[in-house]
């Protein structure tokens, strides 16, 4: 009998935490020999990474609906036009399932409650399976990604939540009474795979593309540019910063906020009027993210609220301490007070301060940075983390799995 597969389904494919956080899990379920396939609900950059791990049905396909400019006219003019789209949305609707069908789904693997929608409304038939949700989002998140019958649904539908940080399940286990003894809590860092692309790093990009001095000290920011990043903050530190450790040649540097995200103008227009053009950096979202960031003294994670973003564990493999904020997601359970500094949510004054220490005593950045990348090797070893996804789903769905991972 063929065995059955693991539905994933991600709510896009953009360069994102959640999503590349997902790329890492196939791929190394896929060394595992677990039979798995992905539903994406809109497309993005890392499309076709996805389609080298797994099988890819995409849902988003479905809602492209064109008519010929003739029939167009016709249909409107005879108020058929709304009709004809919400028949032929349902009839793509109805290919996207029957080629799920064909692939013998026995467990639904929802990453990210932004997928509540889809869930609810679109994976109906797929109602009695067993579930398990990856949550990697906070109050602000639910209130922009989801609506509260969804994502009520798709947790009482919810037979084991993953969360990735204790921040995180705290938060669905007070907000939303789900049962602790049904909740994990880790995150997956594939620490080998980024050592390996960390080898083959341009530690100049800076230099050669953005023309900043050889001997720069770098205070770096990364996501995708929105008021839940803080990119605002960024920007009023990095004021604080820069006019209190002049001369020095300290550059801010935020990779992920390009023209396409609705706040560029905003921040872009705040640096001009600051007259900071020359010393705070945005860099658009790039799949060379990794080189810039190993460019790095310090991470400033100036998130009003940030779960447990990957680039925290990217910056501590590379041995960057990192600044952030208390009561603003999952990053100080790892920083602590040996990994950077943790300053009282939303106070520019202690960030600024802590910043301008590491600037000044590099032989603490350094201690720190080490104390960072032992603490992600030792918190977030790459095998035990997989093994215990694995585990998960074996609880709902018996795998036969390579045995050389569960030796």
């Amino acid at each position: 009998m063929e065995q059955k597969k693991i539905l994933f389904v991600s709510h896009d494919a953009n360069r994102a935490g959640s999503q590349l956080l997902l790329l890492q899990l196939l791929r190394l379920l896929k060394e595992r020999g677990v039979p798995m396939h992905l539903l994406l609900c809109n497309g993005g950059e890392l499309e076709a990474e996805f389609e080298e791990v797994v099988g890819v049905t995409r849902l988003y396909h479905s809602k492209k609906i064109t008519t010929p400019p003739f029939t167009g006219k016709i249909l409107r003019k005879t108020n058929l036009l709304k009709l004809y789209e919400e028949r032929s949305l349902q009839k793509g609707n109805e290919k996207v399932l029957a080629e799920l069908e064909q692939q013998n789904i026995g467990l639904v693997f929802i990453n990210s409650i932004a997928n509540a929608e889809v869930y609810y409304d679109f994976l109906k038939s797929y109602h009695h399976l067993p579930l398990v949700l990856f949550v990697h989002e906070l109050a602000m998140s639910v209130k922009i990604y989801t609506q509260e019958v969804q994502l009520a649904y798709l947790l009482k539908k919810t037979d084991h939540l993953i969360a990735v940080s204790n921040a995180v399940a705290d938060y669905y286990i007070k907000k939303y009474d789900f049962p602790a003894t049904r909740v994990s809590t880790f995150t997956l860092i594939d620490h080998e795979h980024i050592d390996q692309r960390l080898a083959a790093v341009q530690h100049d990009i800076l230099e050669k593309t953005y023309k900043i001095p050889e001997d720069a000290i770098v205070i770096g920011g990364c996501g995708n540019a929105e008021w839940r990043k803080g990119n605002d903050i960024f920007n009023w530190i990095a004021s604080r910063v820069i006019r209190k450790t002049q001369p020095l040649p300290v550059y801010f540097v935020w990779v992920g906020a390009g023209p396409q995200h609705e706040i560029y103008e905003l921040i872009e227009s705040d640096i001009r009027l600051m007259g900071l053009s020359d010393k705070i950096i945005l860099i658009p979202p790039t799949p060379r993210a990794l080189d810039y960031i190993n460019r790095f003294d310090v991470l400033l994670l100036s998130s009003r609220e940030d779960p447990y973003p990957l680039v925290v564990m990217e910056a501590a493999l590379q041995e960057i301490p990192v600044v952030c904020f208390e009561d603003a997601g999952g990053a100080p359970e790892l920083i602590e007070s040996d990994a950077g500094f943790v300053v009282p949510y939303m106070d520019i004054s202690a960030a600024s301060d802590a910043i301008i220490q590491l600037i000044l005593d590099p032989s603490l950045r350094n201690t720190l940075g080490e104390n960072a990348r032992r603490k992600v090797l030792e918190r977030h070893n790459t095998d035990k983390s997989v093994a215990s996804v694995e585990a998960i789903i074996q609880k709902y769905l018996p795998l036969q799995v390579s045995e050389q991972h569960n030796q």
